[in-house]
C-alpha cells in the first residue's frame, strides 16, 4: 500500500484538529533565570516534548553548539542572554547550522505571538514576553509541520 504526503499528514492530525507531538524533536533552552527555565521546560514536557536541554549560560550554549553532531530542532532563548553575548556572538548563534529554528522571548509574562519570519529551511519566532504553554504549543505546531514536510513532503511513503 502506498501513501501520499496528504494522507500521512491527515493521519497525524488528531481528531480535534490538533497536530500530534513529535517527541523526537530536540530543544535547547537558554535563560539565566532558573524559574523561567523551569516554567518553559514544564510547558514543553506537558506538551509531550522530553528531549529538552536547559542551559543557564551563553557559554554553555556555545559549547553545545560547537560539539553538536546533528542540529537541534529549536533553540528557545531569552533576549537578554543574546544581548549580553555581544553582536558578533549573537549573529553566530542566529546563523548556526546546529539550530534549525529559533524562538527569542523578551520578558517575564506572555502576550500574543508578535512576529514570525520564515525561510524554506528555518523559522525565527519572537515573543514579547515569556512563552506559556499555548505559545509553545503554537510554535511547536509550526515546527512539527515543517519537520513532517521535510520527511514526507516530496516523496511517497511505502508501508
Amino acid at each position: 500500500m502506498r501513501l501520499n504526503a496528504y494522507w500521512v499528514f491527515s493521519f497525524l492530525v488528531g481528531q480535534e484538529g490538533c497536530f500530534m507531538v513529535n517527541p523526537k524533536l530536540r530543544v535547547l533552552l537558554v535563560d539565566e533565570e532558573q524559574s523561567r527555565l523551569v516554567s518553559i521546560e514544564k510547558n514543553l514536557s506537558g506538551l509531550g516534548y522530553s528531549r529538552v536541554a536547559p542551559l543557564t549560560s551563553f557559554r554553555d550554549l556555545l559549547v553545545i553548539l560547537d560539539n553538536a553532531l546533528c542540529p537541534f530542532d529549536l533553540l528557545i532563548i531569552h533576549q537578554v542572554v543574546l544581548e549580553n553575548a555581544g553582536e558578533v556572538l549573537e549573529q553566530l548563534v542566529r546563523s548556526s547550522p546546529a539550530i534549525k529554528h529559533l524562538l527569542v522571548y523578551h520578558g517575564n509574562t506572555l502576550q500574543v505571538l508578535s512576529t514570525i519570519e520564515s525561510s524554506s529551511s528555518s523559522m525565527r519566532f519572537e515573543l514579547p514576553c515569556l512563552p506559556d504553554r499555548e505559545a509553545i504549543k503554537q510554535v511547536m505546531g509550526f515546527i512539527d509541520k515543517v519537520e513532517l514536510h521535510e520527511v514526507y513532503g516530496k516523496q511517497r511513503v511505502s508501508v
